[in-house]
């Protein structure tokens, strides 16, 4: 269903996707929603994921490269290693549970696009 929206709408739903991952993660750790950062974060580990998938990079540096950003963001965020290796496991499971949901029910591999989960 999503993967015949235009290219731009399938990007935008990722951004959702992940900020809300971010979200939740900080939300669950720190207990203060942070809108804002979430969304930074959002927008730009989709800007490197996708660039590295659009300039052919393989399926693992699609994944690895947006973690530099990730780490920093999370740093400015959470500020201590104890909260930081608390919150990255737990949006890293709450991103792929929104990958499996979203990959199986709605065929939408944009989040992990190296992983597709239908035929």
């Amino acid at each position: 269903m999503f993967n015949q929206l235009p290219a731009i709408v399938q990007f935008d739903i990722a951004i959702i996707f992940t900020s809300l991952a971010w979200g939740l993660g900080f939300y669950i750790v720190d207990r203060k929603a942070d809108v804002v950062l979430s969304l930074a974060t959002g927008c730009f580990v989709c800007l490197i994921g996708y660039t590295a998938g659009s300039l052919q990079a393989p399926p693992w540096l699609v994944i690895a490269a947006p973690l530099p950003v990730d780490f920093a963001m999370l740093w400015y965020v959470m500020r201590t290693p104890r909260r930081m290796l608390m919150a990255y496991p737990l949006i890293w499971a709450i991103y792929i549970v929104f990958h499996i949901l979203l990959s199986v029910s709605l065929h939408y591999d944009y989040l992990i696009p190296p992983w597709r989960l239908h035929r």
